[in-house]
């Protein structure tokens, strides 16, 4: 039950930027990976990733 409510609680805010347009298939695809495997407070980098999507940058840039 930890899991279901912990992905829950992080995926609610990305699932806004989501319908906005703000976050590409690919980000998306890392965002549930790390959350699911319980690395994404690790990766700095995919928070990155989305903190640019989030402000209206490229959205999946390396």
């Amino acid at each position: 039950m930890y899991c279901a409510s912990d992905f829950i609680r992080k995926m609610e805010n990305i699932s806004y930027h989501l319908a906005a347009g703000n976050i590409e298939k690919e980000l998306l695809h890392d965002l549930i990976d790390a959350v699911i495997n319980e690395n994404f407070d690790e990766n700095e980098e995919l928070k990155l990733r989305l903190l640019n999507a989030i402000q209206g940058g490229l959205g999946d840039v390396r």
